[in-house]
């Protein structure tokens, strides 16, 4: 019973993201792929759905990226460490 309480009370955690905006796809919240706020366009690849599609810097917020992500994040770094 208590082998798989670790994800129970420790879910991934989900803090704010300073860029961040919403697929036009799938419509989750995902990281915008820039360091500081752009004056033009940019180009994001969604990695749930897969597409790629332009924003304008009026699409870019602050706010958190998506749970399916983060557990997308989450399993990837398992796996890149062998478990």
């Amino acid at each position: 019973m208590f082998a798989y309480t670790d994800r129970v009370f420790h879910p991934p955690s989900n803090r704010p993201c300073d860029f961040t905006l919403r697929c036009k796809g799938c419509g989750q919240n995902i990281p915008a792929p820039v360091e500081t706020m752009p004056a033009a366009w940019i180009v994001a690849d969604c990695p749930l759905c897969h597409e790629k599609r332009r924003y304008l810097p009026t699409d870019i917020f602050r706010g958190h990226i998506c749970y399916e992500l983060v557990l997308l994040l989450r399993r990837r770094a398992h796996i890149g460490h062998g478990r």
